[in-house]
């Protein structure tokens, strides 16, 4: 069993592999409410108009359309075969906490995991705040590569928006 595979069982990945589960169910249940919507209203909307059944019928359609493109894809495994064959092209790492705290008072806290890879695709996956920090660590294990931590002149570079003036910030003081 090659290093990855190894660590792509690790339990520190788990939040994440469900994470992009739980996304994937949350676009499945909304293509198939679109679709019932749709339905409801092109069925209870015949006497009153003609053009809201067309409406319905056109979102129905869309939705169905959707929820079969859903229905072929599997995101949990598609990016854990592309972190075990291609770890190289995730060359971005870093994680955002978010605490909601009403009148000081700390109700909640989320988190949210950036991938970037070297074309510019940016993945994010919604996870516990407590997960964060083990999710980050054992992705710093599996991609070497890659650099972790939030930093402007990170994101200037990823985004494509380094430009000479900001390589040269700290000029070296005395030297012209």
């Amino acid at each position: 069993m090659q290093p990855n595979e190894r660590l792509l069982r690790h339990p520190g990945l788990t939040p994440l592999w469900k994470s992009a589960e739980r996304e994937h169910r949350a676009q499945q249940l909304t293509a198939v409410g679109l679709v019932t919507v749709g339905l409801l209203v092109a069925v209870l909307a015949l006497r009153y108009s003609i053009w809201l059944p067309f409406a319905g019928a056109l979102a129905a359609t869309l939705g169905a359309f959707w929820l079969l493109r859903l229905l072929g894809r599997q995101p949990a495994a598609a990016l854990q075969r592309d972190l075990r064959d291609h770890p190289e092209r995730i060359v971005w790492v870093y994680g955002m906490v978010t605490e909601r705290m009403p009148f000081g008072l700390n109700l909640m806290r989320s988190g949210v995991l950036y991938l970037y890879e070297d074309d510019g695709t940016v993945h994010d996956f919604s996870l516990r705040a407590e997960h964060l920090l083990l999710v980050t660590k054992t992705l710093n294990r599996l991609l070497p590569r890659a650099e972790f931590g939030y930093s402007e002149d990170r994101e200037r570079k990823y985004r494509g928006e380094l430009t000479p003036q900001h390589r040269n910030r700290w000029p070296l003081s005395g030297k012209k």
